[in-house]
């Protein structure tokens, strides 16, 4: 990847990560800018910060290739488990490739600058048939051990390994855990079938193509070991959601992740039919099919059956964006602030909302609460390095452009820097940046994201011919498609009414 950061970015943009979520995690922010904050203080103890809990799990032997995506699905799967369980504040999932990252000193450090009460650590090994986990809890206030254990059980019983690391969390705030769903609950015949949802698992939250198609199959063969792992049919309809959101944009493969989501959402239903989770990710399936109609009276269900939750409120939101009703968007989105902020997917719904309306500095802190719940969810610095860019903090927008690059895709790196380039009306070096992204082969490649960014650069150039045929890629039943025409980022842009179908087929092999 070209280097496009300018220089003392990376150490700000460490310096913003950290920074950025204070205000969300009830830190006491020094402002510097309009955005974010460079420096914090913690506020004194608070009855919310003591159910606050950072979880860091790693691989026992970093070159282990077992220990290392079980450590990530593990770690996965305890901080979901513990969230909803427990209904306490998991500021960090426990997923790490490496030992270093299980280390208390580190752990606890990073725990205190995100406010939590607790560190969860642990390391991981595949131990013949066996899943062991070394674990510590920790104290971050005073970085004293409470209680330490080894917890193993076979293979296949990853639920009961879950379980125990719930107790763990039971015990230490004196709660008692409510029972898992269904669609969370770890049950199979088949230990095989385990092993292979877990790799499926230590795939599903990466950005690439390749990762996601990984994960889909790995998550395929667990439900062909057993047809009856709800778990794997559930997770194996969010990865369906995901590849739609990031990755394809070719009517025939965005079709066959539809089906095949619709197919495992279906089944899932069928054990817990009102299940507000798995109600809403039929939803997102029926907007990705160009069918918001069928989306609507699900909405309606959500309202009534958990008006409360971040699910309900975040489909509400879509479906309006879908039948191009962005005023009724934002308007549930604000209304229902405290409870977006206890979603990431909500949360980034309602910053690009505010930042389609002018509201660039709400946008920003609402991007600062997201990177706050998951500090690696690469679209969030994509879009906050543009906001921050707009609000004049180009040194800043770097940094995020480097963050963006390094967890997500290189491209979104190079073309969130370009944007910037342009606003310093560097556009020789912009030229350079984008000049080899918007070849036909690479546009064919390029999921939603990407090519909105390359549309956005391109009109920025004033190449409209050059934006058109990026926007031309995007599938005519996406439902951000009608939004396009209240994109910021494409302003001026006469939008193609159009579709062309890629030049290369991208499909996933999904039934």
């Amino acid at each position: 990847m070209r280097t496009f950061l300018a220089p003392g970015a990376a150490a700000l943009a460490l310096a913003a990560l950290c920074a950025s979520g204070a205000r969300a995690q009830g830190l006491d922010p020094t402002p510097a800018s309009q955005c974010g904050e460079r420096t914090v203080t913690v506020q004194p103890d608070s009855a919310v910060a003591d159910s606050r809990v950072l979880i860091r799990f790693a691989a026992g032997l970093a070159s282990d290739t077992d220990d290392a995506f079980l450590a990530r699905a593990l770690g996965k799967l305890v901080a979901e488990r513990i969230r909803q369980t427990l209904s306490i504040d998991v500021r960090s999932r426990g997923v790490s490739g490496g030992s270093g990252s299980a280390d208390a000193a580190s752990a606890v450090a990073e725990g205190r600058v995100l406010g939590v009460r607790y560190v969860l650590v642990g390391t991981v090994q595949r131990r013949d048939d066996r899943s062991v986990i070394d674990w510590r809890l920790v104290d971050a206030r005073s970085g004293k051990q409470t209680s330490s254990g080894l917890a193993s059980e076979p293979v296949g019983a990853v639920d009961s390994l879950v379980n125990a690391m719930t107790s763990v969390m039971t015990r230490a705030l004196g709660r008692t855990a409510t029972k898992p769903a269904a669609r969370d609950r770890l049950h199979s015949r088949s230990p095989d079938a385990i092993l292979s949802f877990l790799r499926g698992l230590a795939e599903v939250e990466a950005f690439d193509r390749a990762r996601l198609q990984r994960a889909d199959s790995a998550l395929q063969r667990a439900i062909v070991l057993d047809r009856e792992f709800i778990a794997a049919r559930y997770r194996l309809a969010e990865l369906s959601v995901r590849q739609l959101d990031w990755v394809e944009h070719s009517d025939r493969a965005r079709a066959q992740l539809v089906q095949t989501g619709l197919w495992s959402i279906g089944a899932v239903l069928l054990k817990e039919p009102y299940d507000p989770q798995a109600l809403a990710l039929m939803g997102r399936l029926y907007l990705h099919k160009g069918t918001p109609a069928l989306a609507q009276p699900i909405v309606a269900a959500l309202r009534a059956l958990a008006p409360d939750d971040p699910a309900t409120v975040e489909l509400d939101a879509r479906v309006a964006r879908a039948l191009g009703h962005d005023d009724d968007a934002l308007r549930i989105v604000r209304a229902s602030a405290a409870v977006t902020e206890r979603s990431i997917d909500a949360l980034m719904v309602r910053a690009d909302l505010e930042r389609r309306v002018g509201d660039r500095v709400v946008a920003c802190r609402v991007l600062n609460r997201a990177i706050a719940l998951d500090a690696t969810h690469a679209p969030a610095y994509v879009w906050r390095a543009i906001v921050r860019s707009n609000l004049g903090e180009l040194r800043e927008g770097w940094g995020d452009a480097e963050v963006a690059s390094r967890l997500g895709r290189a491209d979104w790196g190079e073309l969130t820097g370009a944007l910037i380039d342009v606003a310093v009306r560097d556009t020789v070096r912009a030229r350079t940046r984008v000049k080899p992204l918007m070849t036909a082969s690479s546009l064919d490649s390029a999921g939603w994201l990407d090519l909105v960014l390359r549309a956005a650069v391109a009109n920025s150039l004033t190449t409209p011919a050059a934006a058109q045929q990026a926007l031309l890629r995007i599938s005519c039943r996406d439902p951000r498609r009608v939004g396009l025409a209240n994109e910021p980022l494409l302003r001026y842009l006469r939008l193609p009414t159009n579709c062309i179908a890629p030049s290369t087929k991208m499909a996933t092999g999904a039934n």
